[in-house]
């Protein structure tokens, strides 16, 4: 999920491994068929580059790159347009009428703490207000450059390296256009919480990611999307792997060597890539 970021979207911009993990990136193989699977950030800083060296080691030894979704497409004026038009709410409904006077008055007056009037973001969904908001924290914050996917695929690109991808852009427009419908209070009070403590919670991400660390992002992100938000959780995570699963066994299938780079959430927990490799039997190993 590009680009959308709260604490819940910040869940798909950050990643999660395995407990106490050597590495960010994994091996999977059996006898016959092996895939790299790597947890990605999507938004980092310069100073976060160099990547850890393992990501360079697997891209060199895969024939192919596998993404969440069409990088190139994602990144096109035509996707832009289409998130456009999923950000707007109906023409006859108003963000002060979506939520209670409560919520309304918080993001008012957090809105002005930041020098926003509530009528520049009025006709927006809650999703698209919080993703707006957020992305311009992090930018303050200097977190404003391409992350391990898009770097990887102008890599990709660069070296005529072939990619695939696990899901359309419609299909993560569909996705998004969901995130948070039934439960806007809590996503946009949950989001303002949290926005005081961006800057030492993506520092703490990114320094636990490449350290191959992920009990804290466990138990701080995961875990507490599945107790706030099942919904979001499922909506998310799990159908998402779901999805997914029978397409990177159809790539295994394929007899050559995959490096897939997904949001390192999808790779934790009990419904993760991971697990879900394991309990089918294949080794699953830090590379």
């Amino acid at each position: 999920m590009r680009g959308m970021k709260n604490t819940f979207f910040l869940l798909c911009i950050v990643f999660v491994l395995s407990l106490f993990a050597r590495s960010s990136i994994w091996k999977v193989s059996d006898t016959h068929h092996t895939l790299f699977l790597g947890g990605t950030i999507h938004v980092l800083r310069t100073s976060d580059y160099p990547l850890p060296e393992e990501f360079d080691q697997a891209y060199a030894q895969s024939d192919f790159v596998v993404f969440e979704t069409d990088i190139a497409l994602s990144q096109s004026r035509t996707f832009e347009m289409m998130l456009a038009k999923k950000m707007l709410l109906p023409p006859e409904q108003t963000l002060s009428q979506l939520l209670t006077p409560q919520t309304y008055h918080k993001l008012g007056n957090y809105l002005a703490s930041q020098g926003y009037s509530n009528a520049l973001f009025e006709h927006m969904q809650p999703w698209a207000l919080m993703m707006t908001l957020t992305q311009t924290t992090l930018a303050k914050m200097g977190i404003d450059q391409n992350g391990v996917d898009i770097f990887y695929a102008q890599r990709a690109l660069k070296d005529h390296k072939p990619q695939k991808h696990l899901e359309s852009v419609e299909e993560q427009l569909a996705i998004i256009s969901e995130i948070g419908k039934g439960e806007e209070d809590v996503l946009v009070e949950q989001t303002l919480r949290d926005m005081s403590e961006l800057n030492e919670t993506m520092a703490w991400m990114v320094r636990d990611w490449r350290e191959g660390k992920t009990r804290r992002l466990e138990d701080e992100m995961v875990n507490q999307m599945l107790e706030e938000s099942p919904k979001m959780y499922r909506l998310i995570l799990k159908n998402r792997n779901d999805a997914w699963m029978p397409k990177l066994r159809s790539i295994m299938d394929e007899g050559k060597i995959g490096f897939v780079l997904v949001g390192t959430m999808h790779l934790l927990g009990p419904d993760g890539l991971l697990e879900r490799f394991r309990k089918m039997g294949y080794r699953v190993e830090p590379f």
